[in-house]
């Protein structure tokens, strides 16, 4: 009987080393996880899911231009259209997530023909403002839309782009 006892002992405390050391070595995972997601540049990001959403706004692109997003005002934004810049909003594809606006400021905040950028995540839109008299071209804009990992679906420039279509 006690060496019944002795073994179940033995076990028991075998069994809970092992569950302690298995829950530290998952929280060790955990935490290095999370410090590599923090690390993790925007090419690592995984995208797969932004394919979904790109055709499925493909497919409804044309059946609502009252859904079009307009121009969102910033502070930076403001100060650029106030100097006299020109408002432009793209509709990129794909773009849900902080490191995708990270991407696309990277872009295109290099160009001096860009006076105030902002991507709003909600819209899924590109608001730029150029310098007074600056002139970047849809298809310059596309380019640079691909170069930060996403396209373009349609771009709208001065008072389309502010909501005041004539």
């Amino acid at each position: 009987m006690r060496t019944i006892s002795t073994f179940t002992a033995i076990l028991a405390a075998a069994l809970l080393a092992a569950t302690t050391t298995a829950q530290q070595h998952h929280d060790q995972d955990q935490h290095e996880q999370q410090r590599d997601s923090m690390d993790m540049n925007h090419d690592d990001h995984d995208h797969a899911h932004h394919e979904q959403a790109d055709q499925h706004h493909d497919e409804h692109a044309a059946e609502s231009s009252q859904a079009l997003a307009l121009l969102t005002r910033t502070d930076d934004i403001e100060a650029a259209l106030s100097e006299g810049g020109e408002p432009i909003v793209a509709d990129v594809l794909g773009v849900v997530c902080d490191f995708c606006a990270l991407a696309i400021n990277k872009i295109f905040s290099k160009r001096d023909e860009v006076a105030a950028i902002y991507v709003d995540l909600d819209t899924k839109a590109l608001s730029i403002v150029l310098a007074p008299g600056a002139n970047l071209s849809d298809e310059v804009i596309a380019d640079l839309a691909v170069q930060a990992g996403y396209r373009v679906a349609g771009i709208r420039r001065g008072n389309e782009a502010l909501g005041n279509a004539s």
